[in-house]
This record gives C-alpha cells, structure tokens and sequence, in this order.
C-alpha cells in the first residue's frame, strides 16, 4: 500500500478515465442489448 506522500495522480485519473469510459459504454450496450429483447418480445 503507497504511503499518502506517494500518489501517482497522473496514473490515477488515466486509471479513472478509463474506468469511466468502460462504465460509459458498457451502459449503452446494456440499454441496446434491452432495446434489442424488449423487441424480439414484443
């Protein structure tokens, strides 16, 4: 575990936007995936 004089805070917003971007678009192929079966049963 770093010690708190020791954060890489350039890694961690890269690390944060990624995990946004992930979380963004993972979002997305979800409602589309729901849209896609909402249609096949209705």
């Amino acid at each position: 575990m770093a010690a708190h004089g020791d954060m890489n805070i350039k890694a961690h917003a890269s690390t944060y936007d990624r995990v946004m971007a992930m979380l963004k678009w993972g979002t997305v192929g979800c409602a589309f995936i729901a849209a896609i079966v909402i249609w096949l049963i209705a």
